[in-house]
């Protein structure tokens, strides 16, 4: 694994695989070499510490919503929630919106908001269910359409879709052309407002591209508009799913393991010593949580259902290379698809178990979620170590994927974001806004896998709380849950529920309806 990653020449991305990824223009993701290294160094300024402080306000912001409308209106909860991952779909979406074109989507259920109140947080654009002029799509539906379905785009090219028989593909072909207006409109809006020095405070991705592209002043680039719009989308993309998938399982985890809950909820207790959440800050708050329970549920979270399951690499026609395995040498032929899988990451001989499991555990450790494993005796995040992007060029990412207060795992045993320089540039960005959004909704809820299916609401009244009937009935909901989560995963782009769901339910903390000793 190591030695595929950190020999970058030798091993490239197979670029064919990304060429459907070129919907608005070349980027990151689809090039190599020279070309690359042109679109690395526009992209990283936009993963600064200034737009990680955004990330964690907006994933706040977007985290009080989702629970909102997962609680009701009186926020007490207790409602079943059929399929989370929509909730997370939409959650990731609009908190890349706001961090990513500092555009604030309007969840649905607040979209009763007085327009007024919206214009004093100072965002360029705000925007809910109306459809502007000039367009067929508001801005909700087409970025969600797209990315949603971003699958057909690749199975079919856009100026195709819009020509299909099939009425679906015909309304993903106008979304590709409908979020490609959005973002020409927000260039040129972005554009001005950083002219004029009347860009917003927090630096979103797309303003820190057109800072860094040499457009404005006119200095000789090579860059073009569509390299802004291209590195836009794919940012975009990169940072949709995957990190809607790590909180939708979190969420599943979490209410299967009712021990690392209340861990969870200790330890975020522990770092937020009752401070408002409107009063959490980024410098302050974030270093306590990715040193802490959150981050090892976020880590144990992606060790087990890595989003990529198989990260793609190559060798160059006519470029054999050699590889050691042990005390032997292989050669793999040129032109080769090389995949780096995620099953590393259930290789016992990487995993310890948590310092206070049985030694005997084995083999089966590895298949469970025991985020417990990744603490260590101490952990007060003073360490903690922001990324450089400026220092760093194109060696990749210098801050780590865990922090050095948790459990280091060998070099390329653990590869949520990839490894080496081409790993994953938005890796901050997704730490940040996983955690913030786990610290929000734990440090009022508790999350519950939901029986509607086993029990009404009156039956499990009658149960005596933390008895047997209870306690059955719950095991008969998580045993579903595990077996969904081992049987009924498939992986299209990123790894997911296929065809089911598994239902949940978040209750203000002290009501839990299936809180047992354990």
């Amino acid at each position: 694994m190591v030695q595929i990653t950190t020999r970058r020449t030798d091993f490239p991305k197979p670029l064919d695989m990304y060429k459907a990824l070129d919907i608005y223009g070349k980027n990151l993701i689809s090039t190599e070499g020279p070309e690359w290294r042109m679109h690395r160094k526009l992209a990283a300024p936009s993963f600064g510490e200034k737009n990680n402080q955004l990330v964690f306000t907006e994933s706040i912001h977007h985290a009080k919503s989702l629970l909102g409308l997962w609680t009701g209106a009186d926020g007490r909860g207790n409602k079943t929630v059929a399929d989370p991952s929509h909730g997370a779909m939409n959650l990731a979406l609009y908190i890349i919106s706001s961090a990513g074109f500092d555009v604030r989507v309007v969840w649905p259920h607040e979209e009763g908001i007085p327009v007024a109140d919206r214009k004093t947080e100072g965002r360029s654009m705000f925007v809910g269910s109306e459809t502007p002029s000039g367009h067929q799509m508001n801005y909700r539906e087409a970025i969600g359409e797209l990315l949603h379905n971003i699958m057909w785009t690749i199975i079919i090219p856009p100026k195709y879709l819009l020509k299909s028989p099939i009425k679906f593909h015909r309304k993903v072909g106008k979304a590709v052309v409908e979020w490609g207006l959005y973002m020409d409109e927000l260039y040129e809006l972005k554009k001005k407002q950083v002219a004029s020095g009347n860009a917003a405070d927090g630096m979103d991705l797309f303003e820190a591209l057109i800072r860094g592209s040499g457009i404005l002043d006119e200095k000789t680039t090579e860059l073009q508009k569509s390299d802004l719009l291209g590195n836009a989308f794919v940012l975009m993309l990169a940072g949709h799913e995957t990190t809607a998938n790590t909180l939708h399982f979190s969420l599943i985890y979490l209410a299967m393991n009712w021990s690392s809950q209340r861990r969870l909820q200790e330890d975020i207790e522990n770092c937020m010593q009752g401070k408002p959440i409107q009063d959490w800050t980024y410098e302050e708050d974030f270093p306590k949580l990715f040193a802490g329970m959150t981050a090892a549920v976020m880590n144990e979270t992606l060790r087990l259902l890595q989003p990529i399951v198989n990260i793609p690499k190559s060798t160059a026609p006519g470029r054999p290379q050699q590889i050691t395995l042990g005390r032997e040498q292989h050669t793999i032929p040129g032109g080769t698809h090389v995949w780096l899988s995620s099953a590393i990451h259930r290789n016992p001989k990487y995993w310890p178990g948590p310092a206070d499991s049985p030694s005997n555990e084995g083999i089966q450790d590895v298949d469970c979620f025991r985020p417990e494993r990744w603490l260590t005796s101490s952990n007060n995040g003073d360490d903690f170590v922001d990324i450089n992007y400026d220092e760093e060029e194109l060696r990749g990412p210098s801050g780590e994927d865990t922090s050095s207060q948790l459990f280091k795992p060998e070099k390329g045993a653990y590869i949520p974001f990839s490894d080496g320089f081409r790993s994953c540039i938005g890796r901050r960005f997704a730490q940040v806004e996983v955690m913030a959004v786990m610290a929000t909704i734990f440090t009022q809820y508790s999350v519950e896998l939901a029986v509607d299916d086993f029990a009404s609401d009156d039956e499990v009244e009658r149960m005596p709380k933390g008895g047997k009937q209870r306690r059955d009935l719950y095991q008969k909901a998580c045993d579903r849950a595990d077996y969904y989560l081992k049987e009924k995963m498939a992986s299209i782009v990123t790894l997911q529920l296929r065809g089911v769901s598994i239902p949940i339910r978040l209750v203000r903390k002290g009501e839990e309806r299936f809180l047992f000793d354990q």
